[in-house]
């Protein structure tokens, strides 16, 4: 019977907050491996933190667990109100700390810390949910995997669910241009095996988004247009359009909590407008003329399916949501795919 539970105790104890924290995370602990660290390559992890102290929290922890010694972990706070900033800095010194003003959404977010780590000569960065575990040696098969081919730019672990943990979140993933979306391979599937190699893939989640800095350099960072999702797609399909393959590396493991802070802090009516609004502007970035047909036919099926749903059950600011998406993705302008940063307008946001 494969053992699917989580191997890295996160629950909290009496007295192990401080020196023994400090220790274990600090990103020059004296207690890492220079040899190893002069031979391998320099990661730095961005993790970004809205009012999600608890969950951040054990993820630093896991984190201080892992086996590969040349990393750095960049925490950015995306405007907390929660306290949350000034408690992780407290008890994890050894992070980089940076504290954003405001909400300024995933890609904005993660993009504060990408420069950082550009800025710290990092070789790979990997976006990491606040929400995840990983296991001890996930970063070290990741590394191992992309060191094993220079054409491979982008990697993602295996992903289990937190509860239960023996099913799946992501084993691959695939990103059709022609429905304008993006579907993760097993998803919910007890993991019995059949997802146990390594495989290349058409689509990486954002989850746990391990990247070359070599690829940031030559594709641009996140594009803000997207604040919320879909953002990893568009990342996916610029690095496959430089050239770079996407792997898939079943023997990296990590565990998800699935959207934690948003459902904490923005709820259901969030993710329902931006899943619309962007998958319009990601099909307006990326498809061609043949695709549309079939684009519009997969956005008309998902929004009828959705809006009956929501309105059986009189969930009908649901419904709102979907089609204030529906306009602002329509009405959105900075969207080129010669422009892989843009700037969003206001009248495309969920406030609107």
């Amino acid at each position: 019977m494969r053992d699917h539970s989580c191997p890295v105790d996160i629950s909290i104890r009496p007295g192990y907050v401080g020196g023994m924290m400090e220790l274990a995370v600090r990103a020059d602990n004296a207690q890492r491996s220079t040899s190893q660290a002069a031979t391998t390559p320099k990661v730095t992890i961005v993790i970004l933190n809205w009012n999600g102290y608890e969950v951040t929290r054990e993820c630093l922890i896991s984190l201080s667990k892992i086996d590969y010694t040349n990393y750095g972990i960049v925490l950015v706070d995306n405007g907390s109100a929660d306290g949350s900033p000034e408690r992780l800095g407290a008890e994890f010194p050894g992070v980089i700390l940076i504290r954003n003003q405001k909400n300024l959404g995933f890609t904005g977010g993660n993009n504060v810390g990408i420069r950082r780590a550009l800025e710290e000569n990092a070789d790979y960065v990997l976006l990491l949910n606040n929400d995840t575990v990983v296991a001890p040696n996930f970063l070290s098969e990741l590394i191992r995997a992309g060191e094993s081919d220079k054409r491979i730019g982008l990697l993602n672990p295996k992903i289990f669910y937190f509860k239960p943990s023996d099913r799946i979140w992501y084993a691959g993933g695939s990103l059709s241009i022609w429905k304008g979306i993006a579907s993760h391979r097993g998803s919910r599937q007890v993991d019995r095996g059949m997802y146990d190699s390594p495989e290349e893939v058409t689509f990486i989640t954002g989850c746990a988004f391990l990247i070359k800095a070599e690829v940031i350099r030559k594709i641009g960072l996140l594009d803000e247009c997207f604040f919320y999702t879909s953002e990893d797609a568009d990342w996916s399909i610029r690095s496959l359009n430089a050239g770079y393959k996407a792997l898939y590396v079943s023997s990296s493991v990590i565990w998800h909590k699935e959207s934690m802070d948003t459902k904490h802090n923005a709820g259901k009516r969030f993710r329902d407008f931006y899943n619309v609004r962007n998958m319009i502007l990601l099909a307006r970035k990326h498809a061609r003329p043949q695709h549309w047909p079939t684009v519009l036919l997969s956005l008309s099926l998902m929004l009828g399916y959705r809006t009956a749903g929501y309105s059986v059950r009189g969930e009908f600011e649901r419904v709102g949501a979907l089609f204030r998406g529906l306009w602002a993705g329509c009405t959105h302008r900075d969207i080129s795919p010669s422009v892989p940063s843009g700037g969003c307008e206001r009248g495309s946001s969920m406030e609107a």
